[in-house]
């Protein structure tokens, strides 16, 4: 790919809701473009749609990218040579290039009411026409312009379309042409005065000296009324490449009704930042990238910052494999730092009720060490309630596993033999071995007693050290009290 001037990239969303995974894709994949060739970087919020747009909402496009770690050079909230970066606050830019399009003539003021426009489409639909404004207005001259306004008709600013084949050479995608003359003059400014999506975007894209926009191919439509509008104000067009769609499992759109869709809900899900940027590339299936569920899949910022290719994207539409990003979060889980671990469930801990504003950070950490290799989602953490809450003893299943056996025994035999030892998981394993060779119990019989009776059921970390990390205070309160109830 020939780059003839700076590298510079945006991400523009609109504020109508967290940052969504598509969003995080394509900022990721701009991020990484602009990094890779000493680039620029900027986040412009699009939030003409006034009635849909909220603070809250922009404030979760910015939680949810930073999340991921992905941060911007310009924005809203940092600054830059082409402030300011909300279209809300760039109106009046939109509105001296629609004069200077007006002048040129290749815009012109358009009357039809909403009630003219549905008729003139729902004739050409009985017809079996190609939809499309008719250009009625293209010709008024200022004696029937006046007329209109003075009956109380307020106009939209519509582009002249010539009656061409254009095209644009996308850096995933090939050659893309269409005709524009199955296209129709199409509205720039609405009567309320407010920018249509495409000649904002124009307007910025230019004036911020984008070099490459990357986007969804949802865009691609989007593409070829842009490219009118560079030319109509003679603007240079930049380079242009779409990704594939984001779709859930079963082939649909993507949608909230199917599940989790946005950033912020994934983070709330126990799914680490390192996680879903690592996933994220499998969405887009790099050609020179071929995964095939080893170590090598797991990939930090840095290993995509070497691996990333524009061209290297594939056009076919990517899968959102939940299952995929669950066998990569648990990668991620068990390559952290416990300590690093233990800090990163604190918020879940809380949510449960499991630890309050004060904990023990150190108690945790051990905690963290000896669960890391179990845990998928940093949520699966309510699953070992009893680290922090005394369990019921199951003294039912109990007796069940031991049978003819005396269970109460058994447990004043092992509280004998851990009375007095270092409260350490050898030396632990040790006085439990030798009890149960005077006790005559198998593994199962006793190790699966003392299993229910310190952690209420039969699935818990491996016995030794999970009895070292609750404590001796606890292990043997807990084992006097099961054996008081048998």
């Amino acid at each position: 790919m020939e780059l003839k001037r700076p590298i510079r990239v945006r991400m523009a969303p609109s504020p109508t809701g967290d940052a969504h995974v598509g969003h995080a894709r394509t900022t990721l994949y701009n991020y990484l473009f602009a990094r890779q060739n000493g680039g620029t970087f900027i986040l412009r919020i699009d939030d003409t749609d006034t009635k849909r747009n909220t603070e809250d909402a922009e404030a979760g496009v910015y939680r949810g990218l930073r999340w991921l770690g992905l941060d911007w050079d310009e924005g809203p909230d940092k600054g830059g040579p082409h402030m300011p970066y909300r279209q809300s606050e760039r109106l009046d830019i939109y509105h001296q290039y629609a004069e200077k399009l007006l002048a040129s003539g290749a815009a012109y003021e358009c009357y039809c009411t909403s009630e003219e426009l549905e008729a003139e489409r729902e004739a050409q639909m009985a017809a079996k026409e190609d939809i499309r404004y008719s250009g009625k207005c293209r010709h008024l001259t200022e004696q029937e312009r006046q007329a209109l306004k003075a009956a109380g008709r307020v106009p939209t600013i519509r582009l002249r379309v010539p009656d061409v084949k254009i095209g644009f050479q996308d850096l995933v995608r090939g050659w893309i042409e269409a005709d524009t003359s199955l296209m129709g003059d199409f509205i720039i400014i609405k009567s309320n005065g407010m920018p249509v999506y495409n000649f904002a975007t124009v307007i910025d894209d230019h004036l911020m000296q984008i070099s490459q926009v990357t986007r969804g191919s949802e865009h691609i439509s989007n593409t070829f009324p842009q490219i009118l509008i560079y030319q109509a104000l003679g603007f240079e067009v930049p380079q242009f490449a779409h990704f594939s769609l984001m779709l859930n499992e079963d082939r649909s759109k993507m949608s909230k009704r199917m599940g989790a869709t946005f950033v912020g809900e994934y983070a709330e899900m126990g799914y680490l930042p390192e996680a879903m940027l690592n996933f994220l590339p499998y969405t887009t299936h790099f050609r020179s990238w071929s995964p095939g569920g080893d170590e090598d899949e797991i990939l930090s910022l840095d290993d995509l910052l070497e691996k990333f290719s524009l061209e290297q994207c594939t056009v076919s539409n990517a899968i959102f494999d939940i299952k995929k990003l669950d066998w990569i979060n648990a990668k991620w889980i068990r390559k952290l730092d416990p300590a690093d671990l233990a800090q990163r469930l604190v918020p879940f801990l809380q949510k449960e009720g499991f630890i309050g504003a004060e904990y023990d950070l150190g108690h945790l950490t051990q905690i963290a060490r000896l669960i890391q290799e179990r845990l998928p989602r940093l949520d699966n953490v309510r699953d070992f309630p009893y680290f922090f809450l005394e369990p019921e003893v199951p003294t039912t299943e109990i007796k069940k596993l031991l049978k003819d056996k005396d269970g109460q025994a058994g447990l004043k035999a092992v509280l004998a033999a851990v009375q007095t030892v270092p409260w350490q998981e050898a030396e632990l394993e040790t006085a439990i071995h030798s009890a149960q060779a005077d006790l005559g119990w198998s593994n199962k019989e006793l190790f699966m007693t003392l299993r229910l009776a310190i952690c209420g059921g039969k699935v818990s970390p491996p016995l030794f050290p999970l009895m070292e990390v609750v404590g001796r205070e606890r292990t043997i309160a807990r084992l006097e009290r099961a054996a008081a109830q048998l």
